[in-house]
């Protein structure tokens, strides 16, 4: 079977978005044998160097402060992330602006004809959405001729794709939580041992102390290995000051005592993140190789960045946040409990199907300054039951509870009541929530519905 070749943007997108249906991802031995079929024509070497992250919550923050910091340096760099929450095209960023159309076309038409000539040893190669987007994404970061690769994994580490790779600069494990147990294990040290296996021999990696059962799994890999270890501790950054614009805030680096810092947000969990971007530049510095970073771009990177869909306030005071897990939402809680200046909201709330939410639920009805309740459904298959997410919260608060089937409805019902009321709107459960209201926002409701409140 010849590989489908695509003349616009829409059509490869729509032959990606209906793969899951079709097909399941690759042994990896087979993604391997793939990734060094391509490389005489697009070699891990043309990639520069490469920043390979790994993690349960954190690591597209993490990879978006690296980036960021990176660009204040001087350097050319490109970053695969995932989930995307508009367009697949986000996935590819290159020195800080996400593909074309045409280069997203460019690169699925060079894939399908790589395909078909590795089908000539493999015949029934075979790779999955996933897959596909991350050779896609080797494709153009090597013609675009960066200096650096930020690359993030997707679920897990030792069997993801992006594992083929066999040489990274510095891998990088940021915070460990239950999630996807179904296919990473039930217990933090079990997912903690999926994650460190993109611990290479000899190179340094940087991780958290916080949790001591990841901690001990990922200090003996690297052991193991032969790593180098930069941890994390929690006593090496501490808060001076949060609103709901900003977090001013003290980390302990080579660079200064207590040099301080401000993220543009008012999560909470990003200081965390943060500190990670920090101490992963320290283990660079010490590598060689990264002569431009400095204390001034690193600073200003952290300041500059920007992460859609993580505590972004979309409109005044309304903002969106990707919590989609217990350790997630208990970040955003927190965040929300420890800004000064915020007196009262409203949440809206949707989550997938698969997760644990009533824990997420029961966190939520513990903030005081919750008004009411919202709760919305993320359209298709996976999203959870409304009226199951109405019951819950009613059975774990005695504040007002509504319940909408439309997400524009839920988002219209909070900005009417914003406006009467002066309270902050904050939207949280999962990334495809935080995705449809973005697309809302984006399209032409956003002047038309929207117009008189911007």
């Amino acid at each position: 079977m010849r590989e489908k070749r695509v003349k616009s943007y829409a059509e490869a997108e729509y032959f990606l978005a209906e793969l899951p249906k079709h097909t399941v991802k690759s042994p990896f031995d087979k993604t391997k044998g793939f990734y060094e079929f391509l490389q005489g024509e697009v070699s891990e070497a043309q990639l520069g160097r490469i920043i390979h992250v790994a993690g349960t919550n954190g690591k597209g923050s993490v990879c978006a402060f690296l980036r960021q910091i990176f660009l204040e340096s001087g350097y050319h760099v490109g970053m695969f992330i995932s989930p995307h929450l508009i367009t697949t095209r986000e996935r590819f960023v290159i020195d800080g602006d996400m593909v074309s159309e045409e280069q997203f076309v460019g690169a699925f038409n060079w894939l399908a004809d790589r395909i078909d000539a590795y089908r000539a040893v493999e015949n029934d190669y075979a790779p999955a959405y996933f897959e596909r987007l991350f050779f896609m994404g080797m494709y153009l970061f090597a013609k675009a001729g960066v200096d650096i690769t930020v690359l993030e994994t997707g679920l897990g580490g030792r069997l993801d794709t992006t594992n083929v790779i066999k040489s990274p600069a510095l891998c990088v494990i940021t915070e460990i939580g239950l999630d996807h147990m179904e296919y990473l294990g039930g217990t933090v040290e079990q997912i903690a041992e999926e994650k460190a296996g993109i611990i290479k021999p000899g190179v340094p990696v940087v991780f958290l102390e916080r949790k001591k059962e990841a901690f001990d799994v990922f200090v003996r890999k690297a052991s193991e290995c032969g790593s180098k270890c930069y941890i994390v501790s929690e006593n090496e950054y501490k808060i001076n000051e949060i609103t709901k614009k900003f977090i001013d805030f003290s980390v302990f680096t080579r660079y200064d005592d207590y040099n301080r810092f401000t993220v543009r947000t008012p999560a909470l969990y990003q200081v965390e993140n943060a500190a990670i971007a920090i101490k992963a530049c320290e283990a660079l510095a010490d590598a060689g190789g990264f002569e431009r970073l400095g204390a001034a771009s690193i600073k200003a990177g952290i300041e500059n960045m920007r992460w859609a869909g993580r505590m972004e306030e979309i409109l005044p005071n309304v903002y969106i946040d990707g919590a989609h897990n217990e350790d997630g939402m208990e970040a955003f809680v927190r965040s929300l409990q420890n800004a000064a200046d915020l007196e009262s909201c409203m949440i809206i709330f949707s989550v997938v199907r698969d997760k644990q939410y009533d824990r997420m639920i029961e966190m939520l009805c513990g903030l005081d300054m919750a008004e009411e309740f919202v709760v919305t459904h993320i359209p298709g298959e996976r999203g959870a039951e409304l009226c199951g997410l109405a019951e819950q919260f009613r059975r774990c608060t005695g504040k007002e509870v509504h319940a909408f089937e439309q997400i524009e409805d839920a988002v219209m019902y909070c900005i009417d009541k914003r406006d009467d009321t002066a309270c902050s709107v904050y939207i949280v459960g999962s990334l495809y929530l935080a995705g449809a209201v973005r697309r809302l926002l984006d399209n032409r409701m956003k002047k038309q519905i929207f117009g008189g409140f911007l």
